[in-house]
């Protein structure tokens, strides 16, 4: 059978530290639960579908209380994706069958052609990558770049709430009738959780969906290399690219990097035409702390550069480094 049944705890951990790198797939479920019947002809037509990158298992809580516990099952059904022996994501409650596709998809082996479902959500506007949700569907999972600042926002408040996002710092009240809008740094890779409290149809106090942080990677025939500041600076001593710094004129006139063009990463995208010659050619990145040229990175290579290099931790480890900046 392509799903096969848990045992108990020590069966689990056994069976997520034996695996290599395969994906693994859990369905915490009860009997009693409507909402996991549902599920179950889905769960069955995933195992079918993703057998040669997946592996499928079902959990009976009632027969494994503290492993839910400890796994912090607060709702069923609940998926869990585990992968080289750590939690990468988990869908808690029923989701669209889409949903369960997209996250085997991302995280299992995938082929070439598979690879463009990698793709983060909303669009970038002004430096700032926007994401529009609404109550009327489940929040479910946002998928954003490490080093991007994120605009959530919530449009058709049918009910009084608020949002926390505990890693982000985040904490709002939504108002009936108005958009809720919160802005935080992806500055982490992970999955972070979006909690609920009060009037909130999932109940008070639960988990209303995910913030997922993958690290940005070159698509299509573009080359994306993050590097150290050891290894930038003789990379531009030896390939002489154009180097970009995208913070602010104030920062940028505090100190930068020696022949940088400075164009913020909030006026890039208006301003492609001045740097169109280095399309093909090796262009280097930096900014503070290597949040924003991340962003930037992702903006040049949706405009066709192919040849993209970013100061991994920022301006802050080159003068750690102690190396040359012109003021």
């Amino acid at each position: 059978h392509l799903i096969k049944t848990v045992a108990d705890a020590d069966h689990f951990r056994n069976i997520i530290h034996n695996t290599g790198d395969r994906l693994l797939v859990f369905d915490f479920y009860a009997d009693w639960c409507r909402p996991c019947k549902l599920l179950a002809p889905v769960f069955d037509e995933l195992a079918g579908k993703f057998k040669d990158k997946a592996s499928f298992f079902k959990v009976d809580i009632d027969r494994n209380r503290e492993l839910a516990t400890s796994i912090g099952v607060r709702g069923i059904p609940f998926v869990l994706f585990v992968k080289n022996g750590k939690t990468v994501h988990s869908l808690m409650g029923l989701h669209p069958k889409d949903s369960y596709i997209r996250v085997v998809n991302r995280y299992a082996q995938m082929t070439a052609a598979e690879k463009s479902t990698d793709t983060p959500d909303g669009e970038i506007v002004n430096g700032v990558r926007v994401v529009r949700r609404s109550t009327s569907a489940a929040l479910d999972a946002i998928y954003v770049y490490r080093g991007e600042t994120v605009k959530l926002i919530i449009e058709d408040i049918r009910f009084p709430y608020a949002i926390h996002i505990p890693d982000f710092g985040v904490s709002k009240e939504a108002a009936v009738g108005r958009d809720l809008e919160v802005t935080f740094k992806a500055k982490n890779i992970g999955v972070f959780p979006i909690f609920c409290n009060g009037d909130c149809p999932i109940g008070d106090g639960a988990q209303f969906g995910q913030i997922v942080v993958m690290q940005f990677e070159a698509s299509g025939r573009a080359k994306y290399k993050e590097l150290t500041a050891d290894q930038a600076r003789d990379f531009i001593q030896k390939s002489d690219p154009l180097i970009l710094d995208v913070r602010t004129p104030g920062e940028y006139y505090s100190g930068h990097l020696e022949n940088a063009k400075l164009i913020p990463v909030q006026q890039l995208e208006a301003r492609l035409k001045e740097i169109q010659i280095y399309k093909n050619k090796e262009v280097f990145l930096y900014c503070r702390s290597g949040n924003r040229s991340t962003v930037a990175a992702e903006i040049l290579m949706r405009a066709g550069f192919t040849k993209l290099y970013n100061l991994r931790r920022g301006i802050l480890e080159w003068n750690r480094k102690g190396y040359k900046i012109v003021k």
